[in-house]
């Protein structure tokens, strides 16, 4: 036999281009009793017909010296050897119940694939040798038990998610009781800040990665196909599986897609019937996703009949920040996309709109306003219901006046405030001048979403800032 204690499988192709091998199978079969020469002669050329044929798959691997893509499919020769063995020694077990003996050849065939396998195994470093026996052992078994532990960490991560939200609230219903008999200013911001520090850790620690979120989705699936007679294939996912985003952001959007898979599950025929319409037999579903440090993106992708149509019902539907599209081409498939902010905690600009007796608070995120210029400075040019400036800016900036849009009062355009954002238009930008009335600052806070029924189409949801509630503007439809 080669050295298997030797990395180099050069030495592995030349022992099964040899006749050693075959040598020690013969050897072996001399010593079966009950065999006839022709069936001896059988078992040998076996052996030696698949020897030859791994080599040569070993051999078409190898480029020069660099054998990294021969060592990657020595697991799969192993397993698929030892799913062989095991299924002819559960064979040999039946015929030893039934009949007192097992047949002899069957004996043969079982030992001489068992020396393969001590063969292949040499060349599995001992990790790869023990999660290829844990699979051979049991493979369905080994699946399961990935999809419970799975579902055990978003357990824990949804009840730490749970108690980190009754955190937040203890601490604004104290900031609450505080502020009605005191105040002190250092008091309430102490309180404050500490409500949004609990938000903003519990953001960055209570985080899945994308294997993780992927192997929930396939739990999901598992359940819904648990008594359907849909085939469904979930392709392995795309995108840096080590990417993480949080756990809140990857429950809301796996609630999403199980009503999604419900409905495509309930809409797919069985495998005969998609055969019938000239489709292959199973549904294959293609899942790609993306965490950035500001967004979650999502693609699934499947080749369904792309009939049926996904409409998006509550809770999802509160989340603003959750958009959701569904595009169908009739007996191609479809494709559902979802794309989250990730933010749970930013700074907001805070700006008073409109003439002094109805105007309001309003936050606009902060990380979308470029500049300020006052309404008098000697650089801006106002032309009708655009802005032009002198520092280089590329035609008129479109003016939305906040008062007019939000209350219905003009801001005076000699006192006010152009305050000019950029607005993302997919993989473009363009910028709008906002004209309020007044800068209030800047604060820091969490978005509050409304309920259906209470939103608009220019503020997006609410924020505490000072026990006060603010509206978040929403650029994106503001703009649109």
């Amino acid at each position: 036999m080669p050295d298997i204690a030797s990395p180099d499988l050069h030495a592995l192709v030349a022992y099964l281009g040899g006749d050693e091998h075959l040598r020690v199978v013969e050897e072996m079969l001399v010593n079966v009793e009950g065999m006839t020469d022709q069936e001896r002669r059988e078992v040998s050329g076996d052996i030696a017909e698949r020897a030859l044929s791994i080599r040569q798959s070993l051999v078409d691997l190898i480029v020069e010296d660099d054998t990294s893509e021969a060592v990657l499919v020595l697991p799969f020769i192993w397993l698929e050897k030892r799913f062989e063995w095991m299924r002819l020694n559960a064979q040999m077990q039946y015929q030893t119940v039934f009949q007192g003996t097992a047949n002899p050849a069957l004996m043969a065939r079982g030992a001489a694939l068992s020396f393969l396998l001590s063969v292949f195994e040499g060349y599995l470093n001992p990790e790869t040798a023990f999660f290829v026996s844990k699979i051979a052992a049991d493979p369905i078994a080994v699946a399961r038990a990935e999809l419970s532990r799975n579902e055990r960490l978003f357990e824990a991560l949804n009840a730490a998610s749970r108690g980190g939200r009754d955190a937040v609230d203890a601490i604004m219903k104290a900031s609450d009781t505080v502020g009605k008999f005191s105040g002190d200013e250092r008091i309430l911001a102490a309180l404050d800040d500490a409500s949004a520090t609990t938000i903003e850790d519990l953001s960055r620690n209570l985080r899945v990665s994308l294997d993780d979120f992927r192997i929930a989705v396939e739990a999901d699936l598992v359940q819904l196909l648990a008594d359907s007679p849909v085939h469904i294939t979930l392709d392995p996912m795309i995108g840096d599986a080590n990417a993480e985003f949080p756990a809140a952001v990857a429950r809301g959007v796996r609630n999403l897609l199980k009503k999604y898979l419900r409905m495509q599950v309930g809409a797919i025929g069985s495998p005969s019937e998609r055969l019938q319409a000239g489709r292959k037999a199973n549904l294959t579903l293609t899942l790609s996703a993306e965490a950035r440090p500001d967004e979650f993106s999502l693609l699934l992708t499947d080749d369904g009949n792309g009939e049926q149509e996904f409409v998006l019902t509550p809770p999802e539907k509160t989340l603003r920040d959750m958009h959701v599209t569904h595009q169908r081409t009739p007996g191609v498939g479809s494709t559902l996309s979802v794309r989250c902010g990730l933010r749970s905690v930013q700074q907001y600009l805070v700006v008073r709109a409109g003439r002094a007796a109805h105007d309001d608070a309003i936050a606009i995120q902060l990380n979308s306003v470029e500049r300020m210029l006052s309404a008098g400075a000697d650089d801006l040019l106002v032309h009708g219901r655009g802005l032009r400036t002198t520092e280089g800016d590329e035609g008129v900036i479109p003016i939305v006046d906040l008062g007019e849009r939000l209350f219905n009062t003009i801001t005076d355009g000699e006192d006010g405030v152009y305050v000019i954002v950029r607005v993302e238009e997919s993989a473009t930008s363009r910028r709008v001048a906002l004209r309020v009335r007044e800068l209030r600052g800047v604060c820091r806070g969490q978005v509050l979403y409304v309920p259906d029924h209470a939103q608009t189409d220019a503020l997006r949801g609410f924020l505490m800032d000072r026990r006060t509630l603010v509206g978040v503007l929403d650029l994106d439809q503001l703009a649109a």
